[in-house]
């Protein structure tokens, strides 16, 4: 009997059958470890920006209704997801993201013959920290929402910006919300959902004769560029204005001195849950 048994090779071929089967499974696991959790995480941190991206048109829709309604001191909030989270197993990074709110990012200046009108607003911005999509910012600006990304950056909604021609004179019209900060509640930041809290407080309109230049100083001079080009030739000469980059400013020269009607809306604005006055 013990002959038989030490003769026996059924003990070796389970242990070599187990050993087998472990390194199968072990290297499906790393092949799906190393292959498809990047694939999966990169397609959800990309869902995750179309979102933010929709969240921000809904936040730039928020403020225009009250802005167009003029209904005073009425909050409206609007929902910001700042991050995704991890996979619920194997091994992955979840993203996170951050939401601020900026004072002076933006300045209009509208020169005449007289005089140079200067204009300082705040503007919103949230910026992704990914692990595997490239990284993206989405900025509430002027009323125009912009995506930028490493490779440049461009308004996906334009802001109300507009020429009205009048007989053969032009004049433009230049809706700007004024982005004030309340309560000193100015960040967020994590991968959960906050909220961008604004009213209505009123607006002020500014009527300026004869323009001869605009002039915007804005970290996305690209963007303002195309922007004002597409929007002048629809409406002008192409002798009848100029739009240079000079730094950080985008100047548009006029040749057929335009009047500009300014109103600026002012916005009262906070990050987070609670309303503090």
């Amino acid at each position: 009997m013990l002959r038989k048994i030490k003769n026996s090779d059924c003990g070796v071929v389970g242990i070599v059958v187990a050993v087998l089967l472990i390194g199968l499974m072990v290297s499906v696991l790393s092949l799906i470890q190393m292959v498809y959790v990047p694939k999966w995480m990169e397609q959800r941190e990309a869902e995750h920006m179309d979102m933010v991206d929709t969240q921000f048109s809904q936040l730039k829709f928020a403020i225009d209704t009250q802005s167009s309604t003029g209904q005073l001191y009425i909050p409206i909030a609007t929902s910001i997801t700042l991050g995704s989270k991890e996979l619920p197993f194997l091994m992955s990074v979840r993203a996170f993201g951050h939401l601020k709110i900026l004072p002076g990012s933006y300045e209009l200046s509208i020169t005449n013959a007289t005089n140079t009108y200067t204009y300082s607003f705040a503007n919103i911005e949230y910026s992704s920290t990914n692990a595997y999509y490239l990284d993206q910012s989405f900025i509430y600006e002027a009323g125009a929402v912009i995506t930028s990304q490493q490779e440049g950056n461009m308004i996906s909604i334009k802001p109300s910006f507009y020429i009205n021609n009048v007989g053969e004179d032009e004049d433009i019209s230049i809706n700007i919300p004024n982005i004030n900060v309340i309560g000193g509640k100015t960040t967020g930041s994590g991968y959960g959902t906050t909220a961008i809290q604004t009213e209505y407080t009123g607006s002020n309109n500014v009527y300026i004769k004869d323009a001869s230049k605009i002039s915007i100083e804005t970290s996305y001079t690209n963007s303002w560029k195309i922007f004002l080009n597409w929007m002048l030739k629809r409406s002008l000469n192409s002798s009848d204005y100029l739009v240079t980059v000079v730094n950080d400013q985008v100047i548009t020269q006029f040749f057929n001195s335009p009047d500009i009607y300014l109103t600026i809306v002012d916005i009262n604005a906070q990050i987070g849950a609670g309303w503090v006055e």
